[in-house]
Parts: structure tokens; C-alpha cells; sequence
């Protein structure tokens, strides 16, 4: 193949490319009229789904590929659905209004790559019929869920069976319901977690939500982890990565991926890259290969020259260029519109500053799961600083331009990189690996002329990233990497990648006076443990690396501030919010899915109240006699040491919870990642004396939860000298106790500490 006739490929519009002739049949699938069948009784059955489909008629779809891939039912039927999982029990009638799906529909449609059309011809016979209902609407409905025109993608799982010609087990079915929302299930073998329900988006921009995904219930039966499954048909093993970014931040490269394939055989690959970017060629031992990719889109669709066979292996090369680094003023989202003079003069004196407009998308990316060693070259201006993930090689400098070599220290799912005119600060600490803090110190020099700050930022930003590693260290255990960056990026969030941490600059300036700053730096420092050290096992368990982290600044911000009112506050304000949302709050076990319903509560959820149930269980394992918190620290470096390089699931940390409280955690669990629920304490208490001392009548009424709902609350009690802390078991709606004391209370605190994500109240003691 000549490299004029690839590049006519890779610019081809429709009908000039395989990929175009599968999308075009694709997108105008219809019922053949000529193939349609009356329908008596037929049943299909998909793990947890079951269509009955009683009276009507089936038209077959037109062909895709040489293959019959539809079939479009109307009549009389039902559906059932019914989530295994708890969680998913609970956000399907939050969605929907039921835990479970079973009523009457009036069509369905089933786009498939197995055995769904032998299936239902033992019982049908596909002739010409006269006189039935036409399901077209039906089809154009359930295409709407599979098929997006604009870039011309289509869902990953359907049409990587089409293009390869295989029978995977992929299956969807669009149900129109009789009562209710239509909605799609589909069972997608190249997901971890195979069976999906969705319903059409109802945010902007969101063409589907999914209501309910879990694993195939022979799966969940064996307890299968997420963790061990490698559902995707290939593997990238290993990028190499070659860079240049030019002093006017022009970006090119050339990524070479390895791919070892995994079951099937398979012809084409899909891949992903940020969509300002453009693909110059895509190679494989240097013989152009045809590839489609829709301007200003994502998906880069590459076909490899012969299939690739379990076990067989085969390096491509994709070559690219484009704008993936910008460069503009930090402060404009800062300054109001009466500052456009200050705008006029601050502005071009801070056009330098580059920031990455795309971390995760920058290289081709096969899986955003599958981790790969990483070569990486990156050829860059000598008088800019540069910081990679990896362990730097080498660096060598000729003329105007540095070369350095990383290597990825373990394999990783994520490789990123920063660039810029910094001041470079070393940090060598006996208790850490060596630290590389970059700030823009020009940049902050004209920063100062609106917002004042004194100081090094770099050394205060420096002494809590020191501080930060030194403390998870002896908490958590040895982290991963030999070396740490953290580098000053113009945005107002952090990001942490495998020994590169990424600030914003409104930390180096260091305005917070109660502990935000600590916190925040700390909070991406904790990545390095949780996600890196101990990743989640599944987008459900993203509370493992968020909540972590985010309960791990606030630790290290309670520490080095020496400061429990911080703290507490911090927790108090999530607390707040957190309960002032709990009526359409999404449990934190949804994971990343929360995003697609509830986009604004997603971070107050698997950050915050993430962050709560640590603290809970911190709080829960606290001696009250001696306020040790040994057990706690001894829970969580034995979570960090048995998964330390490998991946975990909520479960996972479940046992490792169980083992070290010596009793079944469910309840814990069901009701705090997997529910919403936020009690309400009413406290009333009577003191009696007795021949001992006193006995103290405590009752606590607990409101807006499940009748089920239990919780161990500490109950501080004050005399006239000195304190007392015991715990109570709070369970159903009325909970009483006698506490004898030897002394007479003068008071009594429900939930100290901040013990229980709770509302307290109190009240008058009634017999």
C-alpha cells in the first residue's frame, strides 16, 4: 500500500472506507418488510432480563456487514429487569421510581453479535406479512442510543464486533414501555461489569445515563472481582513515546503502542486521542495502515494488516501533531469587568504561562484501564523546566534543546507532563525520596500587584509535600516512586499522576487561614497511596482513591496544624451540605456514574462523604480510655501493605476492616457507600441516684432512616471534674439505656467528636 493511497484513506469521506461502509449500514438499519414473522408466545431471556413478547410481529433488520445484526418486535409484551446489587436496587427507583423493572411494553428492538436470531427462529418463521405495525420509529429510537452521527462513533462494543466479524455476545435491546421511560439493556462482554441499563440523558449535552450496571450473575454467584477480569479483546503491553514541544509550545510526536491480542481475532482497534489533535499516519513496521477518524473527534479507528490472534503481537505507530498546549493569562476567570485596564497590563505578561489542555488523552490511549510500560523522549527549550511521570534516564542538551528519557517505574495507566518557565526548589529530607518543586516566580511577581502575598511560595508549598509524604509514609507505608514532582499549574483544581503532582496556583500563594492550603496539598500527595499504590478495582470504587485522599489531607492538615477545631469544622461544612442533598443524593458505591445523574454532588459524595466514613470508622476505633488510635493506623497500613501495587475493590477494604474490627461489617457498608441515608439524633437523658453513684436514663429517637438503621455514637459525658466518653448502640426509631456513673453528670454530648455523619438534637426528658 503507497502512502498516497493511506493518506486517501485516512481523509476519505463516506463510502471509502471500511469503517464508513459498516457505519453508513449502521446508521440506516431498517425492517425488511420481506422478512417479518407474526409472533405467539416467544420468551428471551439475558441474565437478569426477561422479554416475553406475546402477541405481534418481528421484522429481521436490514444487513450490516453481510450479517443479519436486528430484529424489531411490536405488539404485546413484558419486561422484567431485576438488579442483583443492592446499590443498584436503590438507584434504579431513584431514577426510575421502582428497585425493579416489571410491567408491559408495546416494542422492543435487538441489535446483536450472537445468538439472538437463532434464537428466536425456533419459534419464528420470517416471511412477508401484510398488514403489521411498522417498528421503523423503534429502530431510529434504539439506533439514538448506539450511534452518534456528528462524529460518526457508534457504541465500542458493537462495532468492533462488526468490523472484525465476530460473534462476542455483545446484545442491546430497546424497550418501549407501556407505563414508564423506554429504556436500553445491553450485554457488552468487553465491560467489566457485562449488563447495563440506560435511559435516555437528561442533562445537557447527555445522550444516554446509565441507570444500573453489574456483572452477569454467574459472576457476582463465584464472587468474581472486577479486578481480575480482562474484558477488552486486546491489550496495549507497552508505549513508546517520542515528544517535541517548541519554545511557541508547538506540539508534535509519534507514539508506538504494542498490542498483544487477547481472544478472537481481531482486525480492528479503536483508539483514543484529545481531539485538537491530528494524526499525520498510522504504521506498522513501516507499512502505511488504514485508519478513520472524524475531524474534531476522539475515536481513531486503526486497522491492522493482518488479524491479530490470541497471543499474537503487532507495534503501530501513530504520528500527530496539533495544539494540546495552550497559553493565556491565569487570571482571567479572577477578574471582574471593571478591572479591564489592570486586565490590559497584567495579561501579556502572563501569556507564557502553558498549561496541557488534555492529561489524559495526549498519546493514543486503548484502555483507560490496562496498565503499560512507558518509554518516554521528550525533546523541549533548555530554558524551560520540565517534569515527567517516570524515572528520568537521561538529559542531554544540545543547542537549544534538551532531550530527556523517562521510564515508567511500574506499569500505568497514565502518563502526563508539565512544561514551563519555573524556578526549580530541591527538596532532600532522610524521611522521604527526593522532592522537585517548580513555581513560576515570574508569574507571581506580577500575581502580587492585585492579590499580596509574601514569602517563598515554593518553600511553604515544599515543606507540606515534604511533610505530607513523610506523614503517609509512617501511616500508610513506603510509597512507590523514587522521586517526586510537584509542579505549579494555571488552574484552580490539583491532579496527581505517578510521582507528578500537579498545583494550583492559588496554593503557592497561600492565602487560606484554616487549613485549606495543608489539605489540598496533602489531599494530591495522598494519591501516591490511593490510586497509584492501591488503585480501585472499578469506577464504583473511585471513593477509594478520592475519598482517601480527601480524608487523608484533612488528617495531615489535623496534624500539622496541631488544630482538632479545623478539622471538625471541615467536617461539620460537608456534614451540612451533605445532608441538606441527601434527599436526591446518588450512594457513593455508584462511583463515577454519579456524574451522569447528579453532576454537581458527585465530588460531595465520593470526596466528601467518602471522607466521612473514614473518619467514622477512625472514630469507631478510637480507645476512648486512652484515645490511641492504633487500631485505625494498623487498619489502614494493613489495606495499603496487602493491595500495594495492585487493585481493590470496596469489598476488598470491607474484609480488611472486618479483620481488624473481629466482627461482619455489612450493615457499616449497606448503609453508608451503599445508601444515603443521614440520621437524626434526639437526645433526652435523666439522672437518678443511686447507692453507687447515679444512673443516667439516656434514650436517643433516630429519625429519617430505615427502621434497620444502627450506629455505635460516643456519648460525651462532663462532670464537675474531668470527662468521661462511652458508646451507645443507636438502633430503630427509639433507642434507651442506663448508664451508671460513680459521680453526677452535669452534662451530656451525643455524637462527640463528630463521631456519626449526623443531625443532634436534644430535648426534654419525658417517662
Amino acid at each position: 500500500m503507497t502512502a498516497v493511497f493511506a493518506l486517501l484513506l485516512a481523509v476519505s469521506t463516506a463510502h471509502q472506507t471500511p469503517y464508513d461502509s459498516v457505519f453508513d449500514q449502521l446508521k440506516s438499519l431498517a425492517p425488511r418488510h420481506d422478512a417479518a414473522a407474526p409472533v405467539r408466545g416467544a420468551v428471551l431471556r439475558r441474565d437478569v432480563m426477561e422479554l416475553r413478547l406475546d402477541s405481534g410481529s418481528a421484522f429481521l433488520l436490514t444487513p450490516v456487514a453481510g450479517r443479519t445484526i436486528g430484529i424489531a418486535f411490536v405488539g404485546k409484551g413484558s419486561l422484567s429487569f431485576v438488579p442483583p446489587l443492592l446499590v443498584e436496587q436503590y438507584n434504579l427507583k431513584r431514577v426510575l421510581g421502582d428497585s425493579t423493572i416489571n410491567g408491559p411494553i408495546t416494542s422492543a428492538v435487538f441489535i446483536f453479535a450472537d445468538s439472538t436470531q437463532a434464537e428466536l427462529s425456533r419459534s419464528l418463521t420470517f416471511e412477508g406479512a401484510k398488514g403489521a405495525a411498522d417498528p421503523g420509529g423503534a429502530v431510529g429510537d434504539a439506533l439514538d442510543y448506539l450511534v452518534e452521527n456528528r462524529s460518526r462513533s457508534v457504541d465500542p462494543g458493537l462495532m468492533t464486533a462488526l468490523l472484525n466479524q465476530t460473534t462476542t455476545g455483545y446484545f442491546a435491546a430497546y424497550i418501549e414501555r407501556k407505563r414508564g421511560e423506554s429504556v436500553m439493556i445491553k450485554f457488552d462482554p468487553t465491560e467489566a461489569e457485562e449488563v447495563i441499563l440506560s435511559r435516555r440523558g437528561h442533562m445537557q449535552r447527555q445522550r444516554t445515563e446509565t441507570v444500573c450496571q453489574f456483572q452477569r450473575g454467574e459472576d457476582l454467584i463465584r464472587g468474581v472481582s472486577v479486578a481480575s477480569k480482562q474484558p477488552e479483546p486486546l491489550a496495549v503491553t507497552a508505549y513508546d513515546i517520542d515528544a517535541t514541544i517548541e519554545g511557541n509550545y508547538k506540539f508534535s510526536a509519534r507514539a508506538t503502542l504494542r498490542f498483544t491480542g487477547r481472544r478472537d481475532l481481531q482486525r480492528w482497534a479503536m483508539l483514543l486521542l484529545y481531539e485538537e489533535l491530528d494524526v499525520d499516519s498510522v504504521t506498522s513496521a513501516g507499512q502505511p495502515l488504514a485508519f478513520f477518524r472524524r475531524d474534531h473527534a476522539a475515536p481513531l479507528w486503526v486497522r491492522f494488516p493482518n488479524p491479530v490472534g490470541p497471543g499474537d503481537t503487532i507495534d503501530v505507530r501513530v504520528v500527530y501533531h496539533g495544539p494540546l498546549i495552550g497559553f493565556g493569562s491565569v487570571l482571567d476567570e479572577f477578574l471582574p469587568p471593571w478591572s479591564n485596564p489592570i486586565r490590559r497590563e497584567i495579561t501579556p505578561m502572563l501569556d507564557g504561562w502553558a498549561f496541557i489542555k488534555s492529561d489524559g488523552m495526549w498519546y493514543p490511549r486503548y484502555s483507560f484501564e490496562q496498565k503499560a510500560t512507558m518509554q518516554l523522549t521528550y525533546h523541549t527549550p533548555r530554558d524551560m523546566q520540565f517534569a515527567s511521570i517516570g524515572r528520568l534516564l537521561d538529559s542531554v542538551t544540545n543547542g537549544k534543546v534538551r532531550t530527556t528519557s523517562w521510564v515508567s517505574e511500574f506499569p500505568t495507566n497514565l502518563a502526563a507532563f508539565n512544561i514551563g518557565k519555573f524556578d526549580q526548589f530541591e527538596i532532600r529530607d532522610p524521611r522521604i525520596p527526593p522532592v522537585t518543586v517548580h513555581v513560576n516566580a515570574e508569574a507571581h511577581q506580577v500575581i502580587r500587584r492585585l492579590f499580596p502575598h509574601g514569602g517563598r511560595p515554593e518553600e511553604s508549598v515544599g515543606a507540606d509535600i515534604a511533610n505530607s509524604l513523610a506523614f503517609f509514609t509512617r501511616v500508610f507505608g513506603p510509597p512507590l516512586f523514587e522521586h517526586y514532582y510537584a509542579t505549579e499549574i494555571p488552574y484552580t483544581h490539583g491532579v496527581s499522576f505517578p510521582g507528578l503532582i500537579q498545583l494550583s496556583w492559588t496554593t503557592y500563594i497561600g492565602w487560606a487561614t484554616q487549613g485549606d492550603d495543608e489539605s489540598f496539598r496533602a489531599h494530591e500527595m495522598a494519591h501516591q497511596w490511593w490510586y497509584y499504590g492501591v488503585e480501585p478495582a472499578s469506577y464504583r470504587d473511585a471513593w477509594l482513591s478520592e475519598g482517601f485522599a480527601e480524608f487523608a489531607g484533612l488528617w495531615y492538615m489535623q496534624i500539622i496544624l496541631n488544630d482538632n477545631g479545623k478539622y471538625l469544622k471541615k467536617l461539620r461544612e460537608s456534614r451540612q451540605e451533605i445532608r441538606r442533598q441527601r434527599a436526591k443524593a446518588a450512594p457513593i458505591g455508584l462511583g463515577t456514574r454519579a456524574l451522569e445523574s447528579w453532576r454537581g454532588g458527585y465530588g460531595l459524595i465520593t470526596y466528601e462523604k467518602g471522607a466521612w466514613v473514614l473518619h467514622m470508622l477512625r472514630n469507631m476505633m478510637l480507645d476512648v480510655r486512652t484515645m490511641s488510635e492504633d487500631r485505625f493506623q494498623a487498619m489502614m497500613r494493613d489495606f495499603y501493605q496487602t493491595y500495594r501495587g495492585k487493585r481493590a475493590s470496596t469489598l476488598d477494604f470491607q474484609h480488611v476492616v472486618e479483620r481488624h474490627f473481629g466482627q461482619p461489617m455489612d450493615w457499616f457498608f449497606d448503609q453508608w457507600v451503599y445508601g444515603t441515608a443521614v440520621p437524626t439524633y434526639t437526645l433526652s437523658w435523666n439522672p437518678e441516684p443511686d447507692s453507687s453513684g447515679y444512673a443516667v436514663r439516656v434514650r436517643v429517637r433516630q429519625s429519617e432512616v430505615p427502621e434497620t438503621f444502627g450506629m455505635y455514637v460516643p456519648i460525651l459525658i462532663k462532670f464537675e471534674r474531668g470527662e468521661a466518653l462511652v458508646r451507645m448502640l443507636v438502633r430503630g426509631p427509639t433507642t434507651e439505656a442506663v448508664i451508671r456513673l460513680p459521680a453526677e453528670p452535669k452534662e451530656l454530648q451525643l455524637n462527640a467528636l463528630e463521631s456519626v455523619l449526623a443531625e443532634v438534637k436534644t430535648e426534654a426528658w419525658r417517662n
